[in-house]
């Protein structure tokens, strides 16, 4: 009796733990970057639907984005406009490198006011015969002898162009010294400028 009621015992235990290892674990999918706005933390199982940060979802905003579907925490507002809308973001203004290479500094520019900024261009300071200065502006490269960009920039209320380039190249040692103007078209009282000091060994 003993014994059957061991095997009996060492059955069930066997079926139940058989059971309960045979049943894969439930799948449950979603989006699985924590990122996105509609990360699911639950999720086991990435199913492609992460909508990621893509723009301002308020719409009370000056930079509001009808097609943004997740908000990127950047939402700008007629308090954060500037008087001067043309600002500059980001600027190498010291770079260096050697005699007959090209040498680069990059320059962002926004548009910090709640309109529409038509017809902005930009306008090089430069005249050394010892080296030669050209820029890329609105997806265009220049060469030396273009000194205002023949192909107006437009940016909508608070967007940033990361594209400007501005190139040097020296046949001489020395320190050079290149300035940007970036102003309207319509109003060049509303310009900002930049200055960039090459170093060339």
């Amino acid at each position: 009796f003993v014994i059957m009621k061991n095997l009996f015992l060492n059955t069930f235990l066997l079926a139940s733990l058989l059971l309960f290892l045979g049943c894969p674990p439930e799948i449950v999918s979603g989006c699985m970057n924590p990122a996105a706005c509609n990360y699911n933390a639950d999720a086991t199982d990435e199913d492609g639907s992460c909508n990621l940060p893509d723009g301002c979802t308020d719409a009370l905003a000056c930079n509001y984005n009808a097609n943004a579907l997740c908000d990127d925490g950047y939402c700008f507002y007629e308090s954060d406009a500037l008087d001067n809308p043309i600002e500059i973001m980001f600027i190498e203004d010291n770079v260096s490198g050697q005699v007959g290479e090209e040498v680069i500094a990059h320059i962002h520019i926004r548009n910090s006011s709640c309109q529409d900024m038509t017809g902005l261009v930009v306008r090089k300071f430069f005249n050394d015969p010892n080296a030669s200065a050209y820029f890329c502006f609105n997806d265009i490269c220049f060469t030396s002898s273009t000194v205002i960009s023949p192909n107006p920039l437009n940016l909508a209320p608070f967007e940033e162009d990361d594209y400007f380039k501005a190139y040097l190249s020296a046949d001489v040692p020395g320190v050079y010294d290149v300035t940007y103007r970036f102003y309207l078209q319509d109003d060049s009282s509303q310009f900002a400028e930049a200055d960039i000091t090459y170093t060339i060994n």
